[in-house]
């Protein structure tokens, strides 16, 4: 079992950012959610689906990825069509990589992919982002 950890969207104007789109009180459910989590589902290194785990306060990084997904596919490094649309888009699995990659420390692995893609079983699309904070 997860929750979401983010709690706003950005905006490209003022506000800036608003609560996520159907979830008005998703910065209370933010805070429950890491109140009780640990004695729910604990963490792990490594997580199947769900949602990402730690740094996403206040990013999703699911649409981090699909952002990145779609320029990759604007400037040809990635191919086939993908959706900009971030709700076409689910985590696959969430890795934490710690102190096992030396160099990379606090490194965590997004992996993300379209539904239509996951149910039809084609992870060869499956797109990877690495979020890093050294």
């Amino acid at each position: 079992m997860s929750l979401p950890y983010h709690h706003a969207v950005d905006l490209s104007e003022e506000p800036w950012s608003e609560p996520l789109p159907g979830h008005p009180r998703s910065e209370e459910l933010v805070e429950v959610w890491q109140n009780t989590y640990a004695d729910i589902a604990p963490a792990g290194p490594l997580q199947i689906g769900g949602y990402a785990d730690e740094e996403a306060v206040f990013t999703d990084p699911v649409a981090d990825a699909v952002s990145t997904v779609v320029k990759a596919v604007e400037v040809g490094r990635w191919d086939g069509p993908v959706s900009d649309d971030v709700s076409d888009w689910v985590l696959l699995a969430d890795w934490q990589a710690g102190m096992d990659v030396q160099g990379w420390e606090s490194a965590t692995v997004h992996w993300v992919i379209q539904r239509e893609d996951l149910a039809a079983r084609r992870f060869d699309r499956a797109f990877t982002k690495v979020f890093w904070n050294p």
